[in-house]
């Protein structure tokens, strides 16, 4: 079975009724430069065991990267294709990765142990656009509570998030991360100084983008098969 193959059985429902996905033959991931490698060497790691397929449906393009799984299975990343030039006003660590790799939009036969589970985009350009104005919309919650929302929501960017409103945001010049979570379960979170719970927390072990990255990297490299 392809990897393509693979994905659509897994995500059945990301290729829509009578459209047709043109796909290319497996290659291999190009390397990041030394520069990006120093930043994100796990994700380097990662990015140099997998296999890409690129995929075209009505002129979007994306990357499938591919690994085999511990478990015996293909697994992987839907992403968008790099970007050439990616937004003046997000992290320049962000920035920096985004020439390489366009972040991910859907995942296939991932792990239960990864930050990646539930969520729509993660580090694409497309999601950075959305910054975290949204949290005025709970303000009520942290005003109710007697305090003052600490941060600056617009100097924030979103660079993951799920369906339900868990949010994880990057400050654009510090690279500081935070998740505004008013609907989870995690045990990795601490409360925000200032903040009540269920509102915006630091993560534990991924306090900036880098971090957060490389996290989410090593969850998946425990997952794959090391190389021969």
């Amino acid at each position: 079975m392809s990897d393509w193959d693979a994905f659509i059985d897994s995500v059945p429902w990301f290729l829509k009724r009578g459209h047709t996905a043109e796909v290319s033959d497996r290659r291999k991931m190009p390397a990041l430069s030394d520069a990006v490698a120093t930043l994100f060497p796990s994700l380097a790691k990662l990015f140099a065991k997998a296999a890409v397929t690129d995929v075209s449906i009505d002129n979007a393009r994306y990357e499938l990267l591919a690994w085999d799984s511990v478990n015996g299975d293909r697994f992987g990343w839907l992403c968008l294709p790099p970007t050439a030039r990616p937004l003046p006003n997000i992290h320049d660590d962000h920035k920096k990765l985004l020439l390489f790799f366009g972040g991910i939009v859907e995942r296939f036969h991932e792990p239960e142990d990864t930050w990646l589970l539930n969520l729509n985009d993660a580090l694409t350009e497309r999601e950075a656009v959305h910054d975290g104005s949204f949290i005025q919309q709970y303000k009520w919650a942290i005003d109710k509570a007697g305090l003052k929302l600490p941060i600056e929501p617009t100097k924030f960017y979103s660079i993951a998030r799920e369906a339900n409103g868990n949010d994880t945001l990057c400050h654009r010049i510090s690279g500081q991360v935070l998740m505004f979570a008013p609907d989870h379960s995690f045990d990795h979170l601490t409360e925000l100084q200032g903040c009540p719970e269920y509102s915006l927390y630091t993560i534990n072990g991924a306090a900036t983008f880098c971090e957060w990255v490389e996290a989410v990297a090593a969850q998946w490299l425990v997952h794959t098969v090391r190389a021969a």
